[in-house]
């Protein structure tokens, strides 16, 4: 019971991490209507193809920071170095300093180009200016939440989020409603109709560098506040050899770099889905207007939709890293088998439900959220829907590999899911002509690609298989029940009402009776069993009251 209560204790601190991960989600999606709405679906397509070049920056600058600062953190930490950990530290913040600035100027003096000869989305350009400081800041921010997440608490990074997206929605909802007027004279000076969109994306994007900017603010203080304690353990050290800067910044890069290129390869589809798209479309005959519209619509009804759930797996990954790594420098191979095995079940109980749900009323969701989107948007959901089980696999698994020290693993992998990627989207575009529907169908099967070789690469280093019955059949048996639930509810509530009024009672009552049916299964099949929960936070109450309702 030792080790299970070890094994879980990450998963506690992964579910405080989830639960603000879906709350940032949450709040992302919420403040994209109203964003979405005043800058239409074109000033969405440039939004969203700036972000792509942008986060793909952000992953070539810093966004592997975290993951290898809390993967070197907890590695240290756990055997009592902590001189080696604030040399660790004081390394980072030059690395991420040095490279946040140099790719911070890229972004901005390199917009144009890339957004023009790369993206064939010349307008993008000026939203993707506007985000050049906020690389910079968020190289700084991955050294502190990575500190932090070494030393296995989710708190800062989950509240830093928080506030992050807080900040986000109120200035990007703002910002962009007033940089629509400043864009509506430019268009009315120019002659130029898109002018109107592309600032009004631009306005949209400010709000991204405010809410890293509070969040960095947030991070440094709670930093200044644990200090103390950090130099205190630093004092009690009595370790006699420490490495030099030198050659732990050496340590630093070789462990970021897999991870970037590994992350890299696994977000860059974005970069090659709208290249792709982009240039496929206008071959087609289509105008720059016509198919960034489209992309928008595939931003807000799908991949908007798609990746809210999957922020779970996201956190439960970041707490998952640094705790499979202190148990792997522990050489507890009985609690890195345990941690595995927690880890893929949680992930499939959550994300399986929602595939099924997506599927059966994605139309209703998307109309819902965004009735500004064109009629044929609303299949996105219902085609994709399983998009939300295979990226929280390839998320997860993509952690377990790394905390594992397996490096080498994921790079692989995502590299030869993304040639498989890149294949299909020309086979659906140029050939099959497919057009949107093309490149979701091969969005969705980099996710299983992925998935497939890192559980192949756990089994063959651990020894891991997952459990048919209790991790897959009994999960996915009663995410059937959610899709005939969803049936019945569309069916009577077509009986009666329409329009948005339908989609929203739909949506309603199909996610309250199908997931209150979904835990009722999981619970009497004994996917759950007492002593899982009794290893959440407030086990011991939750249990009482599943005890009460006779669940279990």
């Amino acid at each position: 019971m030792g080790n299970k209560t070890k094994a879980n204790t990450f998963l506690a601190h992964g579910g405080i991490l989830a639960l603000a991960s879906i709350l940032v989600r949450f709040i992302g999606m919420i403040y994209r209507i109203p964003m979405v709405n005043i800058i239409g679906s074109e000033g969405n397509g440039y939004y969203s193809t700036a972000y792509s070049v942008y986060n793909i920056l952000l992953l070539l600058s810093s966004y592997s920071l975290p993951l290898a600062v809390s993967k070197l953190v907890s590695a240290k930490t756990a055997v009592g170095k902590w001189k080696e950990t604030k040399r660790i530290i004081a390394a980072a913040f030059i690395f991420a300093a040095a490279v946040g600035l140099t790719f911070s100027l890229i972004t901005f003096f390199m917009a144009d180009f890339f957004c023009t000869k790369v993206m064939g989305s010349p307008r993008a350009a000026i939203a993707l200016k506007w985000l050049a400081p906020t690389v910079f800041i968020m190289a700084v921010l991955g050294v502190l939440r990575g500190f932090f997440q070494g030393l296995q608490t989710m708190i800062p990074t989950a509240v830093s989020q928080i506030l992050e997206q807080v900040a986000n929605a109120f200035v990007s909802v703002g910002m962009a409603a007033a940089f629509v007027q400043y864009g509506a004279e430019v268009s009315l000076a120019s002659g130029d109709a898109s002018y109107r969109a592309a600032w009004g994306a631009a306005g949209g994007t400010i709000g991204t560098g405010a809410g890293a900017f509070i969040a960095l603010a947030f991070c440094t203080m709670l930093f200044f506040l644990y200090r103390p304690n950090f130099n205190s353990n630093t004092a009690r050290d009595r370790s006699s050899k420490v490495r030099p800067y030198g050659k732990i910044m050496k340590v630093l890069v070789f462990t970021a770099v897999p991870i970037i290129i590994s992350t890299a390869a696994y977000n860059c589809i974005d970069i090659f889905d709208v290249v792709i798209f982009n240039h496929g479309m206008k071959r087609a005959g289509y105008t720059v207007s016509e198919y960034t519209s489209v992309w928008g619509d595939y931003n807000s009804a799908f991949m908007i939709l798609i990746h809210l759930p999957v922020a779970f797996a996201s956190a439960i990954a970041s707490a998952l890293v640094p705790s499979l790594s202190a148990a792997y420098a522990e050489e507890d191979k009985a609690l890195v088998i345990e941690k595995i095995s927690v880890t893929f079940r949680t992930v499939l109980i959550i994300a399986l439900p929602f595939s099924f749900g997506m599927m059966a009323i994605g139309g209703n969701l998307a109309r819902l959220l965004f009735p500004t989107i064109a009629p044929e948007a609303e299949k996105y959901l219902i085609i994709g829907g399983f998009a939300v089980l295979f990226y929280s696999l390839a998320t997860v698994t993509n952690a377990i590999l790394q905390g594992l020290n397996h490096l080498d693993k994921p790079v692989i992998h995502n590299l030869i899911s993304l040639v498989v990627h890149i294949a299909l989207m020309f086979f659906f575009l140029y050939v099959l002509k497919l057009e949107i529907t093309g490149v979701i169908i091969a969005y969705m099967l980099f996710g299983l690609v992925t998935s497939m070789l890192n559980l192949w690469s756990i089994y063959r280093i651990t020894g891991y298989l997952p459990e048919p019955v209790q991790s897959i059949a009994i999960p996915a048996g009663a995410s059937f029940a959610i899709v005939a639930v969803c049936l019945l509810v569309s069916f009577a509530v077509s009986r009666f009402a329409s329009g948005n009024k339908a989609n929203l009672l739909i949506v309603l009552l199909s996610f309250i009776i199908g997931f209150i049916v979904y835990f009722i299964l999981i619970f009497r099949l004994q996917c759950v069993t007492k002593a899982d929960i009794l290893e959440l936070p407030s086990g011991k109450k939750l249990l009482r009251v599943l005890k009460k309702v006779r669940l279990v």
